[in-house]
């Protein structure tokens, strides 16, 4: 059995993952099948990671304005791009290789199995991870494809200045043992995701899954290009499915708030931020999706290097007698004949897994026209919400519900309008006199 595992970044939508709001793309007769390991909340996290070292570093200052009241705040509003905490989503396959369901209903043989590597690669990420703190962990079986939701913390210490422990991805993978970074994009993060999708390969490879990427495997044969082309457009595949469900859910909130208008005034703003958001995501990752297709279409047509070897093999061939019949033969060395048959192996399992890359193709681009249908006609319901909130005059009444105004306020009102009053009075006298005169 051959197919790929992902390993991507989250968006990390807590209610989400943990079902406490179940958006239409989730099957709920399902959900009894998925595993929540962990489910601790982001305050009680921080104050068992961070609370000794603020605690500490309080006690030594003197001035009030530089004491760290919230941690989880400080962080928002840092200059330093932290992140208060980090989500990967893990799966194994594609739902046409490892779909939960087959089309009967049933849950498939390939779904338990990667629900069952899964379940090892989850309960193992602390040991193996200890500066990642792990607070949230889930388990989805009740989607299209068995993964993993995994939201954590990194934590480092020993810092000589400031707070002891503080948050930081970058110093908290260096004390793990991750490289150090080369570049910004050869960094501990990338080091460190190598070393976990090994991880899960090894898992895979014991149960006879094999994992492969085009491109990488053959190592006399591997093409950097075409590895990094490869990776970026499962990646993107990857992110597009998860989008998938993030999008469904925003789908939902907004439906609702048709029904219940006057109280989501101020949370469709913020659902709205965030559609711009995974819209601007949905557009990055067909574009990365297409750009690669292309580059793997290209690698895909260029034999030059297989052509180069076959030629040196054909000039070292030596002719010899047949003492068994008229079929002529020759004479190569064992190492040629040896990358001989890895050729042939080569690209017998490249033809094999390129036809599969298509299909897989295929089937993201219908999948990328029923996203984009989907959000004109949210973009379509949420322009009737709009109207509806403005027409009906919520937005306004919901302001004044959130903001009343004070008595004096009123009072200052009513003797404005009572002046006006007396002005308009004044105005209507002296229009009479003037004609009685």
């Amino acid at each position: 059995m051959v197919t790929t595992i992902s390993f991507v970044a989250g968006k990390g939508s807590l209610s989400h993952n943990n079902r406490t709001f179940i958006a239409e793309n989730v099957i709920e007769e399902r959900i009894e099948l998925d595993e929540f390991y962990k489910q601790e909340s982001l305050e009680d996290a921080y104050d068992k990671m961070f609370r000794q070292a603020i605690d500490e570093y309080n006690a030594k200052q003197t001035r009030k304005d530089r004491k760290i009241d919230n941690y989880i705040t400080k962080i928002k509003n840092s200059k330093n791009n932290e992140k208060i905490f980090y989500e990967n989503v893990v799966q194994i396959g594609r739902m046409t290789d490892f779909g939960v369901v087959d089309e009967n209903g049933n849950v498939t043989e390939n779904a338990l199995l990667a629900k069952e590597i899964l379940d090892i690669y989850a309960k193992t990420f602390q040991e193996r991870n200890p500066n990642l703190y792990l607070f949230n962990a889930v388990l989805h079986m009740d989607e299209a494809t068995p993964h993993l939701h995994l939201d954590y913390i990194p934590v480092a210490h020993n810092y000589k200045t400031g707070m002891k422990t503080r948050n930081s991805l970058t110093k908290g993978l260096q004390q793990m043992g991750i490289e150090k970074a080369t570049s910004k994009i050869d960094n501990e993060t990338v080091h460190w995701q190598e070393r976990e999708r090994d991880y899960l390969k090894g898992l895979c490879e014991e149960r006879g899954i094999e994992i492969v990427t085009l491109g990488v495997d053959r190592d006399d044969y591997t093409i950097p290009e075409y590895k990094a082309a490869m990776k970026a457009k499962e990646e993107a595949e990857a992110e597009i499915e998860i989008l998938k469900s993030e999008k469904a859910e925003l789908n939902q909130f907004i439906q609702m708030a048709n029904y219940e208008a006057h109280g989501l005034a101020v949370g469709i703003d913020d659902k709205e931020e965030k559609l711009k958001d995974i819209e601007k995501r949905i557009k990055e990752a067909e574009k990365l999706r297409i750009d690669n297709e292309k580059r793997i279409q290209d690698f895909a047509d260029d034999d030059k290097k297989i052509s180069n070897e076959l030629a040196k093999i054909n000039k070292e061939a030596i002719g010899v007698p047949n003492l068994f019949g008229n079929e002529p033969m020759i004479k190569i060395s064992k190492k040629s004949f040896d990358k001989l048959i890895k050729i042939c192996k080569s690209v017998s399992s490249f033809k094999q897994l390129f036809y599969r890359k298509e299909a897989e193709l295929a089937l993201a681009n219908k999948q990328i026209v029923k996203l984009q249908e989907g959000e004109n006609a949210l973009k379509e319901r949420n322009s009737a919400l709009e109207r509806f909130i403005k027409e009906k005059g919520f937005a306004e009444a919901f302001r004044k519900f959130l903001e009343p105004k004070s008595i004096r306020e009123y009072i200052r009102e009513y003797k404005a309008k009572q002046a006006a009053n007396n002005r308009e009075k004044k105005e209507e006298t002296s229009r009479k006199h003037n004609i009685e005169r």
